[in-house]
């Protein structure tokens, strides 16, 4: 444990994160604090495109860091705080998918961490008949490399797995 004692206003501010709320428009879920009042799907190609576009969040953007950079690629992925933040963006994808299987337990759902220059965090169900917004398939070096991790969260379990992860 940290020896540094952090305030309790800043513990429940990551737990707001760590933990968040979701809520359901048109029957996609979304995080609360990025929800949308109503949905237009002639403006989107499908569901499936709604959710994991307007459900990505850059980690980072997140807090305060020393990570960036003044041109591309915008973010010193050599920095402790960009490792921080992968890191942090692996354990909130798994908190995201328990958090999601618990409460959402009739639905099915990929929820993503991808690293490449950024690390980002995105979910979306799994709709009928819809393309997943990422294969494990067609990322197998970033997966055995780590810089990808694809859960497919169905229903609650106690031991929720990557369905694919170089992750250790």
């Amino acid at each position: 444990m940290n020896k540094q004692q952090e305030s309790i206003k800043a513990a429940l501010s990551i737990a707001n994160i760590f933990w968040p709320e979701f809520v359901v428009v048109d029957d996609c879920v979304f995080f609360s604090w990025a929800a949308p009042k109503s949905i237009d799907l002639s403006k989107w190609h499908d569901r499936t495109e709604i959710e994991s576009t307007i459900n990505h969040t850059h980690v980072l953007d997140l807090f305060n860091h020393n990570a960036s950079l003044d041109e591309e690629p915008w973010l010193d992925q050599s920095h402790p705080d960009f490792k921080a933040g992968c890191r942090f963006g692996l354990v909130w994808a798994e908190a995201i998918a328990a958090k999601l299987a618990k409460y959402f337990s009739e639905r099915q759902f990929f929820v993503y961490y991808t690293e490449h220059d950024d690390p980002i965090v995105r979910f979306h169900q799994e709709h009928t008949g819809e393309i997943p917004w990422l294969s494990a398939e067609d990322c197998q070096e970033e997966i055995a490399a780590g810089s990808v991790v694809i859960y497919h969260v169905s229903g609650y379990n106690d031991s929720l797995q990557p369905t694919a992860s170089g992750c250790g």
